[in-house]
């Protein structure tokens, strides 16, 4: 017998997948320990932040999105490390650029645990950033479960934020 998942859960497969893909893609591009705060999911939550990085994943069986959001410093700090430089050097494009690399890389690791566990194939689209501090990320799909993944690095917060619905 076959277990399906409840249209209303985020899979735990996934779930797992993007937990550990925030810990070792920081940890290797960035060189820094990246440590899980908590898991919260959270039904009626805007997602925020200073700065964001946002990529919808669709397929067959479901779509949503990922939002991986830092305070301004925290995000400096990381992409100069991804690119080798001084957080002084950085311009804002590099900021942009490098904080379009690091969803990449996590959701790609979405993508691949959604596309074995499903057989079909899902889909990213192209990050999108948004700058400002406070922000709030419109859009995502209705009825879908929301979950808050915490985590900390360098002494600060920032949020791996995940929406996705089953068909």
């Amino acid at each position: 017998m076959t277990q399906t998942q409840p249209k209303n859960a985020l899979d735990a497969n996934l779930v797992n997948n993007l937990m550990n893909a925030v810990t070792e893609v920081l940890g290797t591009m960035a060189g820094t320990e990246v440590t899980l705060k908590g898991v919260e999911p959270i039904p009626n939550y805007t997602p925020t932040g200073d700065i964001s990085s946002v990529i919808g994943i669709s397929g067959e069986h479901g779509e949503g999105m990922l939002a991986l959001a830092f305070p301004e410093s925290l995000c400096k700090l990381m992409v100069a490390r991804l690119l080798g430089l001084s957080p002084e050097d950085l311009e804002k494009d590099d900021m942009v650029d490098g904080i379009g690399e690091l969803i990449n890389m996590v959701s790609g690791r979405a993508k691949t645990a959604l596309s074995e566990g499903s057989g079909t194939t899902y889909r990213l689209s192209l990050p999108s950033i948004i700058l400002g501090n406070g922000h709030e990320i419109a859009g995502r799909p209705k009825n879908a479960p929301f979950l808050l993944m915490n985590f900390e690095a360098e002494g600060q917060a920032f949020h791996l934020q995940v929406t996705f619905r089953n068909f």
